[in-house]
């Protein structure tokens, strides 16, 4: 048997939200591609200085199945600041294609150790409106005994890809049609060149720079194929509670990826880059920074397997309205689903999956 991983979120540093845990239980159902009789599931502290006092924790695809997560053999442990754990291999029939529940029962309140999505459709929370970022604690992946190895794709960029509008869809899509897993390492507020720096009280939370964040997903992941969205902070951020002076040249942020398309190489993986959408209108945006984004993409386009996400989703400088959730920058429920449609069909095109 293979242990397989079949859900991956990138968690972050969100040390300004108190109280995500307030009532002492978080349920949570994230979607499983693959039938299993033994799964495990990654426990993470990475962020926190306190431990997290896990008193049981459940999963189960049907009341009448639920099984205790374990911890080296105790169903009450402690995950101590900074690490992540592996629970034991729990022994439980579920099904493909389904959801699986899982049930944390912690006294802890307060805990900044967290990942967000916007889209329910991999990851579903007590909070159902389709708007709203949900925060989610304790784990950031699944694993599972499988008797074959499956492909891999890395969904990795900034809120665009974090939020799951079109990393979500798309990701269901692959993992139930083509038995392709998927990973999201998409981090809110992520800049390429550089890690967060500003005013901005979720400055701690956009963690480090995706360029030395791109390795440890290469080696961690191992993925046969990454699907990269990334960029736009760098040129959002600069002037808005960043420095000005942080605003990169269309150059650097060309050359990192790059760097990026051949560490990929190195790494067996193929690379499938996007180009910078717009976010004209966006309290960000300036006459400047519109310049270098066309620059960006312009050289981008001569890459091998670029998909212009931009010409999709935009017109001019601007988002179009089918696409724009409301703040010029980030994607609606609905656009995402027509970019996820819209990767999918270049990926066969390519046949890439």
């Amino acid at each position: 048997m293979i242990a397989t991983t079949t859900w991956k979120h990138n968690l972050t540093n969100y040390q300004n939200i108190e109280n995500i845990n307030n009532s002492g239980l978080q349920h949570l159902e994230i979607f499983q591609p693959l039938a299993t009789d033994k799964i495990r599931i990654q426990l993470n502290n990475l962020y926190d200085e306190i431990p997290l006092e896990i008193s049981k924790m459940e999963i189960y695809s049907d009341t009448s199945t639920k099984k205790v997560v374990t911890l080296d053999g105790s169903s009450q442990f402690t995950i101590e600041p900074r690490l992540i754990e592996w629970s034991d291999w729990i022994d439980i029939s579920l099904p493909a294609n389904a959801f699986l529940s899982i049930d944390i029962f912690s006294s802890n309140k307060t805990i900044h150790t967290a990942g967000l999505t916007v889209s329910n459709d991999l990851i579903k929370t007590v909070e159902t409106d389709p708007a709203n970022p949900k925060y989610f604690f304790g784990l950031s992946a699944i694993q599972v005994e499988a008797k074959s190895t499956h492909k891999k794709i890395a969904f990795f960029g900034d809120s665009l890809t974090n939020q799951g509008n079109y990393s979500a869809p798309l990701s269901l899509d692959l993992e139930t049609n083509f038995h392709i897993m998927t990973a999201n390492y998409g981090i809110s507020g992520n800049r390429l060149l550089r890690p967060g720096h500003s005013t901005s009280q979720w400055s701690a939370s956009f963690g480090e720079a995706g360029f030395t964040r791109f390795d440890h997903m290469l080696t961690n992941y191992q993925p046969n194929l990454v699907i990269f969205m990334e960029g736009l902070n760098d040129l959002l951020h600069p002037g808005t509670g960043t420095p000005i002076n942080e605003l990169p040249t269309a150059e650097a942020i060309v050359k990192a990826i790059y760097i990026l398309k051949a560490k990929c190489r190195k790494h067996d993986a193929k690379f499938v880059p996007m180009t910078i959408s717009p976010f004209g209108n966006s309290d960000g945006w300036t006459p400047e920074k519109e310049e270098i984004r066309q620059k960006i993409n312009s050289e981008l386009l001569k890459m091998p397997h670029i998909l212009d996400i931009s010409a999709l989703v935009g017109k001019d400088n601007q988002l179009l309205p089918e696409f724009d959730c409301g703040d010029h920058v980030h994607f609606s429920a609905n656009g995402g689903k027509i970019i996820a449609d819209y990767i999918k069909e270049q990926l066969i095109r390519k046949k890439m999956i």
